[in-house]
């Protein structure tokens, strides 16, 4: 069974025929259908509240992340204060332990990043899994033999018979369903670390890659 690829076309197909599908091959006849995929996840329900839970476990990650860009550019800038009486060494020497500093705040950014994209893909895990499971079984009731994407990034469908949208009918069953049930709460953000500690030197550029995880 399939699922939902957002950025790509939807294929709604199971491996075995429903009654209505395996009419429509025998008269030639296959049906089609579309949805609009960004549509539906806006407003699915349980979107809202998975990412009310991510937003509350990852502020303190977020915190960290914005501790550490506010030590790498208050280091920058007594650097560039202490700089014009400086011995070429000594600019060599702070440049070099700095730059390691910068580099270390970075990979921890990226690596709390990627705990909490993980997190967040768990939260939503539910959510998509009742939203295909409501687009299976659609298709598998009305004989769709395909149900494409008109909400990708690059759309497939150019143009479409507006009746073939089924985007609404997805949205009205989905609020018969209700949220669906959420992974319980972690007891600490993702990432988390212990806090960051100015080191007596800094970088002696802004640092990069570091920036709030998108909802």
């Amino acid at each position: 069974m399939s699922r939902i690829v957002l950025g790509g076309v939807l294929l709604a197909v199971s491996s075995v025929p429903s009654l209505a599908q395996a009419t429509a091959v025998q008269t030639g006849v296959l049906k089609f259908a579309y949805v609009n995929s960004g549509q539906i996840l806006e407003s699915a329900p349980g979107r809202s509240e998975a990412l009310a839970v991510f937003e509350k476990e990852t502020l303190p990650m977020r915190t960290q992340i914005q501790r550490m860009q506010d030590s790498l550019q208050s280091i920058i800038n007594e650097y560039q204060k202490a700089q014009p009486q400086l011995t070429p060494a000594q600019r060599s020497q702070r440049e070099a332990a700095i730059g390691g500093k910068q580099q270390e705040y970075q990979q921890r950014a990226q690596a709390m990043q990627q705990s909490a994209q993980s997190r967040q893909e768990e939260l939503m895990a539910p959510v998509m899994e009742q939203v295909n499971k409501v687009i299976q079984d659609l298709r598998s009731e009305d004989g769709y033999a395909f149900i494409f994407d008109s909400g990708a990034q690059v759309p497939f469908i150019v143009s479409a018979d507006k009746n073939l949208d089924i985007t609404t009918r997805v949205l009205d069953r989905l609020k018969t369903l209700g949220p669906p049930k959420l992974p319980a709460p972690t007891a600490a953000a993702p990432g988390s670390t212990p806090p960051v500690k100015p080191p007596a030197t800094g970088p002696v550029a802004s640092p990069t890659g570091v920036s709030r995880p998108r909802p």
